[in-house]
């Protein structure tokens, strides 16, 4: 699998959100909760910003995030700034089950640049599965974002 990486600033972003600590496979259960606090209405992908995440056992602390401009309307949901970053990304096509080797490409990246990277690092859901329907794995497309230690 070949994956292309490049260096990114990414822009400052609004986003209505909430805390999930627990297993990554099942945030996508709560996550509806965010688009409807803010009736649907996002003005970006929707993405994950991980925080802690354990390897062996895919549990982890994380918000679950849509850029909007609304102000959200249900408990549990609310609104930051995201600040501008500079990112190591690279953007995966296929199955969320093949992203470990973006994931790999990424480490390597880091290694053979001498870079540090830095929690938290972001999922964007560019094209996944939808609200009713699943749609194709292997057309899903998803931008992981690994911010990079200032100075480097």
């Amino acid at each position: 699998m070949n994956h292309q990486i490049e260096i990114r600033d990414i822009e400052p972003i609004r986003v209505a959100f909430m805390r999930y600590k627990g297993v990554a496979t099942e945030a996508n259960k709560v996550f509806p909760n965010v688009f409807k606090s803010i009736q649907g209405k996002a003005n970006g992908a929707p993405f994950f910003c991980y925080y802690v995440m354990d390897q062996e056992t895919k549990i982890g602390e994380m918000e679950l995030c849509v850029p909007t401009a609304e102000m959200p309307n249900r408990n549990g949901v609310t609104v930051k700034d995201m600040p501008r970053i500079k990112a190591v990304c690279v953007t995966h096509v296929g199955s969320y089950e093949t992203m470990q080797y973006a994931y790999e490409a990424i480490d390597r990246y880091a290694r053979e640049n001498n870079l540090t990277l830095q929690p938290p690092f972001r999922e964007v859901y560019i094209k996944g599965p939808g609200m009713f329907l699943k749609g194709n794995p292997d057309k899903y497309i998803t931008e992981i974002l690994f911010p990079v230690k200032e100075g480097e």
